[in-house]
């Protein structure tokens, strides 16, 4: 054999068949909780979300989901403001998980109660007619109104990445939720009292 020539490489030694067992065990793990956390960290958010406003003097007063989209109402303690947060997951499945991220359809909206609540909703509804282009995009302020409470709300739909909140195994980061939260809410506040020329 000249010394051009490669060497046959060597067999690889025989792998004990409990470190094998061990192995895939160990890996069907890891694909199992990646699985559960696709499905599960829009679920994991919006109790991060409850959380969040409950801490801040907030009163939860609802709470619905169908598994995919979750809605929360607070009506705050000593004032006639209400919130609304929806979170509908868009990576229900690992596939889509891995492919787009762990994104979100997340509405937030803000409410006062108004006093003559008719005039008010029809000068508001006689504006959208004459300005306001509906649209689906994320970032648009929106105002709508619940006629048997008497609260016009300010909302606006965002895309989020959970990862941007849920670290880790399924740890929320709850600082920077409760920052972008409050941040939210605060824009959606100014919007609404300068619409209703507070």
């Amino acid at each position: 054999m000249s010394d051009s020539e490669p060497s046959a490489p060597a067999p690889a030694p025989p792998q004990d068949p409990d470190e094998i067992f061990v192995g895939l065990l160990a890996e069907s793990w890891k694909r199992y909780a990646e699985m559960l956390r696709a499905t599960q960290t829009d679920d994991l958010l919006i109790g991060a979300v409850i959380a969040s406003y409950v801490n801040q003097g907030w009163a939860l007063i609802d709470l619905t989901s169908d598994g995919a989209t979750h809605l929360v109402r607070f009506h705050y303690h000593g004032a006639d403001t209400r919130l609304l947060v929806a979170i509908k997951s868009m990576s229900e499945s690992l596939t889509a998980a891995k492919v787009i991220g762990r994104l979100a359809d997340v509405t937030v909206g803000y409410g006062i109660r108004v006093q003559n609540f008719q005039a008010v909703w029809s000068a508001i509804k006689s504006e959208i007619k004459s300005s306001i282009i509906m649209s689906d995009e994320p970032g648009i302020i929106t105002v709508d109104g619940d006629m048997t409470s008497g609260y016009v709300f300010a909302q606006v739909d965002l895309l989020l990445d959970l990862d941007t909140y849920v670290v880790g195994g399924l740890q929320v980061d709850y600082a920077k939720l409760g920052a972008h939260l409050s941040a939210t809410v605060n824009a959606l506040h100014k919007y609404l009292y300068g619409r209703l020329g507070n």
